[in-house]
């Protein structure tokens, strides 16, 4: 059996850095009371809130670490509220390199974002403030404290209000107005009316329709405002199956269909060249399920040309039934397989 391409390779440790729990709502007082929300509804906002964290943490405490939000969820009378949690980790390797006075916990981000109360105004309450403007139109920066907070005047708003640094950081981040604009598609559909924001089972923020409006259309005039420069990396669970035979195990990346998509996978980081080698090789429709990730490069005018991706973690294998042009690769006893 050939070796391991990852034998001997020394596989950085990931370590907790911090955790923290709070949940959503989503509550209407005209909703039937049958605890149940439309998956089409629900999805993409669920999907919204890991993006929203880990673009965040990726903003604010660097590619190194990531941010994994779990959700379990739970009912209410004429409410849907879904608990998460967020858990923010480190490679120990680069664990000297981390000054940890200036590392941002799970809370922390959570309070920069607004989702918690925080002793400042949080993004999600920004975006309320702007209804819509750009913000490089309506903020005026009047002064900086050397805890990072910045006093701001808001065109049409009389008292001047105070945000951290990290808040405008992650204004002007396109990724997180995505996932913010996301979050909300729930309020204003099937008799929700507005998205509660818990702490420890108590309600601590409520965003009712008309803010939610507000926000989103915030989030609209400035992502436009933004020129993206980096990749967008997304992670998702999907079926593989192989569109041709690869018999070179050190091949770095194998071609497969996905849905109609015919694409070239990265494998580098999985056993899949040496356990088909064991097999005898593979066949077209091997069909892996795997978890991918998916690489949004973006050209000089902030376009996006073109996809990589890579396979990050194998979950499963199923065996395609050999057609009669691979029987050849099988043999039994050193004699060929009658298979035809």
């Amino acid at each position: 059996m050939r070796a391991s391409a990852l034998e001997g390779r020394v596989v950085p440790k990931a370590v907790d850095m911090s955790k923290y729990e709070f949940s959503i709502a989503y509550a209407g007082d005209t909703r039937r009371d049958d605890h149940s929300i439309s998956v089409d509804t629900l999805a993409p906002a669920l999907l919204a809130f890991g993006r929203m964290m880990r673009e965040a943490n990726a903003q604010l405490n660097g590619k190194k670490s990531k941010a994994q939000v779990s959700v379990v969820s739970d009912f209410e009378h004429k409410c849907f509220n879904i608990n998460f949690e967020v858990a923010l980790t480190f490679l120990e390797s680069i664990k000297t390199l981390i000054d940890s006075e200036n590392a941002k916990s799970a809370k922390d981000i959570l309070e920069w974002l607004g989702i918690l109360v925080g002793s400042g105004v949080g993004l999600f309450q920004l975006l309320k403030l702007l209804r819509g403007k750009k913000i490089k139109d309506a903020i005026q920066l009047i002064d900086q404290s050397k805890h990072g907070n910045i006093i701001v005047q808001i065109d049409g708003e009389r008292n001047n209000v105070t945000v951290n640094q990290n808040v405008l950081l992650l204004a002007e981040n396109p990724k997180v107005l995505r996932a913010i604009r996301d979050a909300f598609i729930p309020v204003g559909r099937e008799g929700f009316d507005r998205m509660e924001v818990r702490d420890k089972e108590k309600v601590v923020t409520t965003i009712p329709y008309s803010d939610a409006r507000d926000l989103v259309a915030s989030c609209t005039a400035n992502i436009d405002d933004v020129k993206e420069e980096e990749p967008d990396i997304t992670s998702a669970t999907a079926w593989l199956s192989v569109y041709s035979p690869v018999y070179d195990a050190d091949a770095p990346s194998w071609r497969f269909k996905m849905g109609v998509e015919t694409i070239y996978a990265d494998i580098a980081d999985t056993e899949i060249a040496a356990n088909a080698l064991t097999l005898g090789g593979a066949l077209i429709d091997d069909l892996y399920l795997v978890e991918l990730e998916i690489k949004t490069l973006i050209d000089e005018k902030g376009k996006e040309p073109s996809r990589e991706y890579k396979i990050k973690k194998v979950l499963d294998f199923v065996r395609a039934k050999p057609r009669l042009e691979q029987a050849d690769l099988f043999h039994v006893d050193g004699e060929k397989s009658d298979e035809r």
